[in-house]
Formats: structure tokens, sequence, C-alpha cells
């Protein structure tokens, strides 16, 4: 039996309309193993240590820029008597929608690009000066903040993938022989069209797989069953509607995806431990207090 790490769900500003976080964290011995369903994005600014991506080990110093993609499980160990201070950014994959960097989330070909990379010393500076921007931004009550922050976001990841290609001897490892990569392009599919009504057996048509494969590789790179996963973005677009907007509750259960209000409600109590409205009711009251 697989044992998977921890899951983790949440962030700060997950459920509005620009779901974005921007930090900067200590590490002082270890960051144990885990996996969420948005992107992570990282930069060593101190310090010394390890990271481990899916079972691979790489070095983590001053310099090392690392690129998470959805349910990578992953675990940070800083050295001893150096504790590693990373610049730490996770956001919806949404967003690398909208900047129109959806390349990012897939791989093709018979190489497989890593997911990290060490910055020479001059783009090293340069990344962290657009991070460095970026803080300043997030932290400030700007008219078009969101948008500044995207046009920045876009830097940051253009910059790293442009110095990931141009080091692609030594970044590049050979992928196995099997169809194991498409599990990125189905989750990325899934993420755009959450609202369609998708079924294991049209996706696994769409993609030129067995159902009972596609199963297996959901449970193996996932960590959950199709329907689950299914519920789990669908969830997670209803709480942004609810905390974001004035759209009535069954217009939401629609707008996700759900044919059926009573099985929307169903699902969002047994994931949110909440009725939708109770949800949105909490949310609303939270931000009296945070505006008061």
């Amino acid at each position: 039996m697989t044992i998977f790490p921890m899951y983790l769900s949440s962030y700060p500003n997950m459920d509005t309309t620009f779901p974005f976080h921007l930090s900067i964290n200590e590490i002082e011995s270890t960051f144990p193993s885990h996996r969420h369903d948005y992107l992570e994005f990282s930069l060593v600014i101190g310090g010394n240590g390890f990271e481990i991506i899916n079972g691979r080990k790489h070095k983590m110093e001053p310099g090392t820029f690392t690129f998470i993609l959805p349910y990578q499980i992953h675990e940070i160990v800083a050295e001893k008597e150096t504790p590693l201070l990373l610049v730490n950014c996770i956001f919806d994959l949404g967003l690398i929608h909208d900047l129109g960097l959806h390349s990012l989330l897939t791989d093709s070909g018979e190489l497989e690009l890593k997911p990290y990379l060490k910055l020479n010393e001059e783009h090293f500076f340069k990344m962290k000066q657009h991070l460095y921007e970026m803080l300043d931004e997030y932290r400030s009550n700007k008219s078009y903040k969101e948008v500044v922050l995207k046009a920045k976001m876009a830097e940051v990841l253009v910059l790293f993938e442009r110095n990931r290609q141009v080091n692609h001897s030594s970044a590049f490892i050979k992928k196995r022989a099997t169809k194991k990569g498409i599990i990125w392009d189905i989750i990325q599919y899934i993420h755009l069209h959450y609202d369609e009504n998708i079924t294991l057996s049209n996706i696994a048509k769409q993609f030129h797989v067995s159902i009972p494969y596609l199963s297996e590789l959901f449970k193996e790179h996932v960590g959950l069953n199709f329907v689950h996963f299914i519920h789990e973005v669908r969830i997670r677009h209803a709480c942004s509607l609810l905390t974001s907007t004035t759209i009535p509750v069954t217009e939401i259960a629609l707008e996700v995806g759900y044919r059926s209000f009573q099985t929307f409600s169903r699902v969002f109590r047994e994931q949110k431990k909440l009725t939708p409205t109770a949800y949105r009711k909490i949310h609303n009251r939270q931000e009296i207090k945070l505006d008061l």
C-alpha cells in the first residue's frame, strides 16, 4: 500500500480572485515531505541544504531556483548551523494560463527538464531584484497591484525557463519509455475544463489510454482517485467564487460543473465541514474584521 506524505490544501489569499502569496521563509532544520495542488517556486537567498523532489535529490544554495508542479512530492533539509533562507511564491494553476506560460506545466519529447537550476551571479542578482520588487508590490495597496504582480511573475518564470533551456546539457534527464508523462497534461486539462462534464471514460478516450491505466496513474501520482480529484478542483473554485462574489450558491454549483445542487452541497460539506452558505458568511465576517 502506497503511503502519501502530508497534503497542504490552503495558503493565504487562496480563496480570492487573485490566488497568490509571496513570502520570505527560513528553514532551520527540515520542511517535511509534502505535496499540494497549487504551483510553487522558490529562490534560495541564504544558507545551504538539499531538496528531494519525487525521489530525486539536489543541492540548495544561494542562487538555486526551484519550480514545483502540482502533486510533486518534495522535502527540504537545511544543513546544520546554516539555515536556508528562501523567497517562496505559491499560486493557483490558472495564473500560469493567464500569463500564457502553460507550456511550463507539460513535458514534451523524449527529454524532461529538471525542476531546478543554479543561476549564475548575474541572473541570481536579477532574479532577486525581480522578487524583491514583487514583495514590495505585494505588500502595498497600490492600484493595479495584480496587473503589476502578474507582469513581474512572468519575468521571473521566463528568466528561469530561459536559463533552464540554455543549460539543457546538464538540466535534461531521460524520460521513462512510458505514457506516465501524460498525467500532467491530464491534470492541466482538468483544471481548465473542470466546469464541463468530465468523466474517467471520456478523459481516457481523449488521451488514448485505458480506463484502468488512467485510474492507476491518478492513484500513483496524485494520491487520489479520479472522482475525488475532480471534486477537489471544483470545490476549490467554488470557494473562490463564494468569497469573492455575490453569485447565488445555486449558480455557483452550475458554474463549477455540478448539474445537481444536492451533489454540490453534499461534496462541499464533506470537504469543508460547512455548507456553502455558512462558508460564505464566515469569510465575510472575517473580511469585515480585517477592514475594521
